[in-house]
């Protein structure tokens, strides 16, 4: 299935992206939860474990110990697996550098909160374009869909992790205009990883790359109105 963007105000260049595949139904009932959490939970062992060509559906159903005709209730492709796999993975990071900023000790500075945003997010992603490269650049793409709010996201990792890094440390963000510094900020930690990912994955574990990011966004934060 394809999605189509459009770049520029007259609708020219016109942009096709492929949307993520996604599982055929939701799970109601705590049986069903359960089936398909173990095989996410097998999908994603697999492909951690052994890589992405060795996860097909007689793999899964030998290493899950579920039925073909039980997965395809629920995912048609493995396609749509993966797609499952990758939204849980995003929301577990979500939720660990969430963690990670409130358990920064009491002498952290914002830029040290920046730094564990952009540590977990560029790991995040160089690990899994090494998992799935494929999938990593469709949803890079697709994520810039979202960033442009050319389509609207169930989940979107980041849109939590900002809020968390402003409250943790509001006492040291100076510029009058939060809503504007908190907009730039937030396309710079959702834009610029992804075209890291898509243009340049070889920048994505450099230790200059985290420190160039972080002091870019701490400015936007942090550099007092002229007077």
């Amino acid at each position: 299935m394809a999605g189509r963007g459009e770049r520029g105000k007259g609708g020219q260049d016109n942009v096709t992206v492929q949307l993520p595949a996604k599982p055929r139904k939701q799970p109601k009932q705590a049986r069903s939860v359960a089936l398909v959490e173990a095989l996410k939970t097998a999908g994603r062992e697999i492909l951690e474990k052994e890589g992405r060509e060795a996860l097909s559906i007689y793999r899964l159903c030998d290493y899950s110990g579920v039925a073909i005709s039980s997965i395809y209730e629920y995912f048609p492709t493995i396609e749509s697996l993966i797609g499952a796999i990758f939204e849980d993975y995003r929301a577990d990071m979500r939720l660990q550098v969430i963690a990670n900023i409130h358990a920064l000790p009491a002498t952290a500075t914002l830029y040290d909160g920046i730094e564990v945003i952009l540590r977990t997010g560029l790991g995040g992603l160089h690990r899994w374009l090494q998992v799935d490269s494929q999938l990593s650049i469709k949803a890079a793409y697709y994520g810039e869909l979202v960033r442009l709010e050319i389509v609207k996201p169930e989940r979107f990792w980041i849109a939590m992790v900002i809020p968390a890094l402003v409250q943790r440390f509001s006492e040291q963000i100076q510029v009058s205009d939060r809503e504007k510094a908190g907009f730039l900020a937030y396309q710079a930690v959702t834009a610029l990883p992804r075209a890291l990912l898509i243009e340049k994955p070889e920048y994505l574990l450099q230790e200059d790359t985290v420190r160039m990011l972080a002091r870019m966004i701490h400015a936007l934060l942090t550099t007092p109105d002229p007077e």
